[in-house]
């Protein structure tokens, strides 16, 4: 073969090998992105939801004095307010995708109830004078249901979040063919 088909062949070759290599590298830095992404989003909601959580035993607390005036006839000693949001979550909700379909869907059922919690008190701070005594007792007995049986629920999805956000890009499921090759090479893992 003449020399010029040899040097037209070899540059081919290293071209094609380039090209492999910057799209594999591409495909390995989108995918590191995704990762930070995911894992610092579950990490701002873990310690959002954390915050609430915190706060549920003050809450349950306050809630049965609420219970303990309203049954005695006393008047509530509540305040019409803005509706509370969620820096985090609100700033974008179409974000928790990037958690997988379990996570997602918890964190969408936890931020739901978050919200009708709000909208419940929300109601009784505002229409309480229309209100009997045990119609508001009854509302405050379902909102302190809402919160108590709901804890243990919320618990487990932000120590899911908190270990969602712990997980190493190497150990992502996108980076399986690096701990094969890994472990073909090296023969551990």
């Amino acid at each position: 073969m003449p020399d010029g088909v040899i040097t037209i062949g070899a540059a081919v070759i290293a071209a094609s090998g380039a090209l492999a290599v910057a799209y594999a590298s591409n495909f390995l830095a989108e995918q590191y992105r995704r990762h930070l992404d995911s894992t610092s989003w579950a990490a701002a909601l873990a310690g959002e939801l954390d915050s609430h959580a915190s706060a549920f035993k003050l809450l349950k607390a306050g809630l049965h004095g609420l219970v303990f005036t309203a049954k005695n006839k006393e008047p509530l000693p509540l305040y019409s307010m803005p509706m509370p949001t969620d820096p985090i979550f609100d700033s974008n909700p179409a974000k928790v995708g990037v958690l997988g379909p379990e996570l997602a869907g918890e964190c969408a059922y936890a931020y739901e109830q978050l919200r009708a919690f709000r909208i419940g008190m929300q109601v009784i701070a505002e229409h309480r004078t229309k209100m009997d005594a045990d119609q508001i007792a009854n509302r405050l007995l379902y909102l302190l249901q809402v919160i108590e049986g709901n804890e243990q629920r919320l618990s487990a999805l932000i120590q899911a979040l908190y270990a969602y956000s712990g997980v190493k890009f190497v150990d992502t499921p996108s980076m399986g063919w690096w701990r094969k090759l890994r472990r073909t090479v090296t023969g551990r893992r």
